[in-house]
């Protein structure tokens, strides 16, 4: 399980996978009130929404339910770094690295972008694979189930950069 108080700022994209493959519940489990949904996040998930992804649903839900943590607002400086990040990034995950920047805590997206510009900061940086590869460690789920919560992934258009999770956790 992760550290107790880390903060870790999902991006839509990963937020998505587990939505759309019926399994958000595994972030819920894992992260709770430690997983932050930024307004700008919620912003593009309602977009999706809007474009036929009704799954989706289930992220606002989680948050209306307080099961994630609340990002809050940004404050000055913050707005600050925010702009500067979208001249690069979408919204939601300049939103994700810029609190990860000022507060501390990990950015959660799959975009290689996003992932460089973490790098570039030296800000932690996790994703799906990285989120089912912790699940199959911990004992939440075994490397078969990952493997089929994978797949269900892929079948819902998540362009996975491994074919299987158990061929990973060995």
């Amino acid at each position: 399980m992760p550290e107790s108080g880390s903060a870790y700022y999902f991006d839509t994209v990963t937020l998505s996978n587990f939505a759309l493959s019926g399994r958000l519940d595994l972030v819920i489990a894992r992260y709770g009130r430690c997983a932050n949904v930024t307004s700008q996040v919620l912003d593009e998930v309602a977009d999706e929404i809007v474009a036929g992804y009704s799954r989706l649903r289930e992220v606002e839900k989680a948050v209306a339910n307080g099961e994630f943590g609340d990002a809050g607002s940004f404050n000055s400086d913050e707005r600050d770094t925010y702009r500067g990040l979208l001249r690069a990034l979408s919204p939601g995950e300049a939103s994700c690295i810029t609190l990860a920047l000022t507060r501390g805590g990990v950015v959660v997206t799959d975009d290689r972008a996003a992932r460089n510009c973490c790098f570039d900061y030296n800000i932690d940086v996790t994703g799906t694979v990285g989120i089912l590869k912790a699940c199959v460690l911990d004992g939440t789920l075994s490397g078969q189930e990952a493997d089929e919560v994978l797949k269900s992934m892929t079948a819902a258009g998540y362009r996975s950069p491994v074919r299987g999770i158990s061929a990973i956790v060995r």
